[in-house]
């Protein structure tokens, strides 16, 4: 994905500097409860690593989320479609400091608009976990509903999704 700028925040491309701050975000127990458990440092390089190669692959990516008043890194936001995924997702991960701020909604929104207008992607989807309360709130703001669910690693996953405004026609991962 391109760099994305709201009102306050930007996503930006990662940077191998980014583990010091990210690392500890997927480590805390209440964010890393609906990733499959704990992320350690490596893991979390590694999912750095993904994402940069993601990008190369496909154009667009989960970037590093800044938060633009104080420069800090608070999570990861953006598009994601590895092979063999069922969709193109838009996703969040955020600090628990960032919690209950409308951050999660404020990305997505932007990352919607980017990737139905500039990407001209017309379907995007978010796997969430049922009890995922939190996550589910912020799809249905940000205009997905209810399409199903899908068996992610072993795990029952919720897919939310929406289609573009205009779109009727064409392919939904562009």
């Amino acid at each position: 994905m391109t760099e994305l700028i709201t009102d306050r925040l930007q996503l930006r491309r990662w940077d191998e500097a980014d583990l010091d701050q990210y690392a500890p975000i997927v480590a805390d127990p209440r964010v890393a409860r609906y990733l499959g458990g704990l992320q350690d440092r490596a893991t979390a390089w590694r999912q750095i690593a993904i994402f940069m190669g993601h990008r190369e692959m496909r154009g667009w990516t989960n970037s590093a989320v800044i938060e633009r008043e104080t420069g800090r890194l608070i999570g990861r936001a953006g598009l994601y479609r590895p092979e063999g995924w069922p969709g193109t997702e838009v996703g969040w991960i955020l600090a628990r400091s960032a919690w209950g701020r409308g951050y999660a909604t404020e990305l997505g929104r932007a990352i919607r608009g980017h990737a139905f207008g500039a990407l001209g992607i017309w379907h995007l989807i978010s796997l969430i976990e049922p009890a995922n309360i939190a996550s589910i709130r912020v799809a249905e703001k940000i205009g997905s509903t209810l399409e199903g669910e899908y068996e992610l690693n072993g795990t029952a996953m919720l897919v939310y999704g929406q289609r573009a405004p205009a779109a009727t026609t064409g392919s939904p991962d562009r």
